[in-house]
């Protein structure tokens, strides 16, 4: 289902790009004829619509995935590769970030953001111990105002919302049906927890743009975003959705262990953003 989604709100900002330059060209084509004779100031002939993709999620993403591999080519080099016997883990992960903005004034603009994130790690311990899955993923809606010092550096404002879901997975062996029917002896079990989030940040940015103006672009970024959520901490839903209770020391200790988990990797904390799009 959150392919589906992604792959939609993909489309989405792609499409209203594309319908905003369609609107635009007339107008854009009169103005130009008009330039020489009128002098059209410059964000007249400012292009206007600016379609990025940030690829620092994805790298993010792929590095943790192949985190598991790293060790993994660590542990043979040491002579340690018999240690999977004992204890086996693998990491997968993955990440995108798509963005349409539209210049409402020449020092001005407005942008809507659509990012994913997904990381998550398998762990087996021997051989008749079974296998432990936790998958947490994001899922965040953003709307961004710019103001350009000049051509190029920019100040980016930013609210929205997120969404975090953590999976927590079991595989393993069942001793009983192992017995009564070996042929399906695999006993498979867990459970997913979600939270909202309102967000906001700022971040320092330039716009690199390869043509004059127009055409191929590059956006670097620095800032940090804040992630404000509803209701219980992620470990906290889990440990009840096992059905248990926890104390009000431990609860505490686990709010500012999930709080570093939502504000400095999935939801909030220092964000870096590498973007690469097309200005038209």
């Amino acid at each position: 289902m959150k392919k589906v989604i992604l792959l939609t709100l993909i489309f989405a900002v792609v499409s209203a790009g594309v319908v905003f330059a369609q609107a635009e060209q007339p107008e854009q084509a009169e103005q130009v004829g008009q330039a020489g004779q009128a002098g059209a100031d410059g964000f007249s002939l400012m292009p206007k619509n600016v379609i990025t993709i940030d690829l620092a999620p994805t790298i993010a993403g792929l590095s943790f995935g192949a985190t598991s591999s790293i060790f993994e080519s660590l542990g043979d080099a040491f002579g340690l590769g018999e240690l999977k016997s004992i204890a086996d883990f693998d990491t997968k992960g993955f990440g995108i970030g798509v963005q349409y903005e539209r210049q409402l004034m020449e020092k001005m603009s407005v942008a809507g953001r659509f990012a994913y994130m997904s990381m998550g790690t398998g762990l087996k311990l021997g051989s008749d111990l079974g296998k432990t899955n936790i998958d947490i993923s994001s899922l965040s809606i953003e709307a961004h105002i710019r103001y350009f010092f000049d051509e190029t550096m920019f100040v980016d404002g930013m609210l929205g919302y997120a969404n975090m879901t953590a999976k927590f997975g079991y595989e393993g062996t069942d001793p009983v049906k192992t017995i009564t029917d070996p042929t399906n002896s695999v006993a498979k079990g867990g459970f997913d927890v979600t939270k909202d989030y309102f967000k906001l940040g700022v971040k320092l940015g330039w716009r690199i743009d390869f043509g004059e103006p127009g055409g191929f672009v590059f956006e670097p970024s620095f800032g940090w975003s804040f992630g404000i959520g509803t209701g219980d901490s992620i470990v906290k839903k889990a440990i009840s959705s096992m059905g248990k209770d926890i104390d009000d020391s431990t609860d505490k200790m686990l709010t500012w262990l999930t709080w570093g988990i939502d504000n400095l990797i999935f939801v909030g904390g220092p964000r870096l953003t590498l973007a690469v799009g097309y200005r038209f």
